[in-house]
């Protein structure tokens, strides 16, 4: 997959045997609805098509669909188009003529623009964007507006060709670049996240920013005060990125168009007492709007994810810095640091920290009898077997050395750490690797276990000196086994016993 196909690889990743009719029939009644809204507007204001919401749409379903069924879904473009002229009165030869110039747009638009950014198409990156707004907002609508204009003027004399193409460009304009966009962000799998309980109220919080400078302004007809809105619009972009700003701009949308419709507003300020003009102005508001605003949601949402991805890589490589590379393991880096954290950790808590160190018996005479490969071999399944037998709330082994290696335990007296221990010899004797020269046949670990409550002006390295004391002391008494430290409070008590 390109870039960003993972967004949308949960929307395409069912094969389909045959056309998803179900689907089909949804998408009809949707676009259906939609054109129909759009006729009824315009002709709420003078025939003037002040938005057209079903090219957008239909765009951003057919998008993220294999091309393979996107025939289906341009066939249902335009025989619900077609239906909705029809059943508000127009005559079938015009009808027909329109669908097809919306359908053009859609056809022109999703083409091109898969071809030169890839499909699934997603919308959110900069480049994709940036193409969107140059192919399918201006480029595909002015197309579209051309046939349509020309075809409409074949059987209505609506005016000047000039005047029908601006009026019809500028709805397409709105609706395509508001339109499409709000369909991929509702579609996006972590839009919803949003909307949970949790961030439900900061995100109606911020949305209501710019709804609420809109209704002031459009309900205030006395002074153009429409550039108090784009503050409210950027404050949005910053808070909510890219989805925050498309839901934005359609917020702004309905209440700026439906309240200059209704001859409310600043726009009711020009002296050109025909709607035309007054729905002119507002739509290349809203272009202005959304053109100032997507880049830079885009952008924002870009410098968002190479944040994420830094942050990912850097984690990464701290954890490959931190890795030993024969037993994937901690490393003796890593270890030197945990110790002395947690050795900190201990003395302000007064704590017991316990440390085991771990010694493969005889592992010279396993080399020497397999060679070094079967030997690296036989250091990872312990390493595994270590980690798989060590509780994941108790500790981390790591690798100490050669053959050896070490778990640090916080919080953990010796019964416990000498429990731990023994778990770990019985498993790595479970194994049962064959070696001819240990006396149980079978290749074993050694295991010395000391524990510690350090007072504040001690070292680490004093629990490491015992840890290494005791298990010099079981590979002296004859290895596989588990022998503990002495501590301080050990010694003290059998100076007492004895005098």
């Amino acid at each position: 997959m390109r870039d960003g196909d993972q967004q949308y690889g949960a929307m395409i990743s069912r094969p389909w045997e045959r056309p998803p009719w179900v689907e089909l029939l949804i998408v009809f009644s949707l676009l259906l609805l939609f054109s129909w809204m759009g006729i009824v507007l315009s002709r709420a204001s003078e025939g003037i098509a002040a938005i057209w919401f079903t090219n957008g749409m239909l765009f951003a379903l057919v998008v993220r669909r294999p091309r393979r069924f996107w025939l289906y879904y341009f066939a249902v473009g335009l025989a619900a188009d077609t239906l909705a002229d029809v059943l508000y009165g127009d005559p079938f030869r015009l009808a027909i003529g329109v669908s097809v110039a919306n359908s053009t747009e859609v056809i022109l638009s999703s083409v091109l623009l898969t071809q030169w950014f890839g499909s699934p198409f997603n919308l959110s990156k900069r480049r994709p964007l940036i193409g969107f707004l140059l192919v399918a907002v201006l480029g595909a609508t002015a197309v579209a507006s051309a046939i349509g204009a020309s075809w409409t003027m074949l059987f209505q004399d609506a005016g000047p060709w000039w005047q029908l193409f601006r009026t019809w460009w500028l709805g397409d304009v709105l609706g395509m670049a508001i339109i499409a966009p709000l369909v991929f962000t509702l579609l996006r799998p972590g839009f919803w996240e949003v909307l949970q309980p949790k961030r439900l109220a900061n995100t109606l919080g911020v949305l209501a920013f710019p709804a609420i400078a809109t209704a002031l302004v459009f309900t205030h007809e006395q002074d153009p005060l429409i550039f108090f809105i784009f503050p409210a619009l950027v404050f949005v972009v910053f808070r909510l990125g890219f989805p925050g700003t498309v839901l934005s701009i359609f917020v702004i949308a309905s209440i700026s168009i439906s309240l200059t419709v209704s001859g409310h507003g600043p726009l009711m300020l020009i002296r050109d007492q025909h709607m035309l003009h007054r729905i002119v102005v507002v739509q290349i508001f809203l272009a202005v709007s959304l053109f100032t605003a997507f880049p830079v949601a885009a952008l924002l949402e870009d410098r968002k994810e190479l944040e994420t991805s830094l942050q990912r890589s850097e984690a990464r490589y701290r954890a490959l810095a931190n890795a030993d590379g024969l037993t994937g393991l901690a490393n003796r880096r890593w270890f030197d640091d945990q110790l002395e954290e947690e050795w900190h950790q201990a003395i302000e808590t007064r704590q017991p920290l316990a440390l085991l160190l771990i010694d493969v018996d005889l592992f010279k005479a396993f080399n020497d009898l397999f060679g070094h490969i079967r030997g690296d071999e036989c250091l990872r399944q312990i390493a595994g077997v270590i980690t798989d037998a060590l509780p994941r709330e108790v500790g981390v082994a790591s690798r100490f050395g050669g053959e050896e290696f070490a778990v640090i335990l916080p919080n953990t007296p010796m019964t416990a750490a000498l429990d731990v221990a023994e778990k770990l010899r019985q498993a790595v004797a479970a194994m049962k690797v064959p070696h001819a020269e240990s006396p149980e046949g079978i290749q074993t670990i050694s295991l010395g276990v000391a524990t510690i409550v350090p007072d504040r002006g001690e070292l680490s390295v004093e629990l490491l000196k015992e840890a290494d004391s005791a298990l010099y002391c079981a590979k002296r008494l004859g290895r596989n086994r588990v022998e503990r430290s002495v501590s301080k409070s050990d010694v003290l008590g059998r100076s007492a016993s004895e005098g």
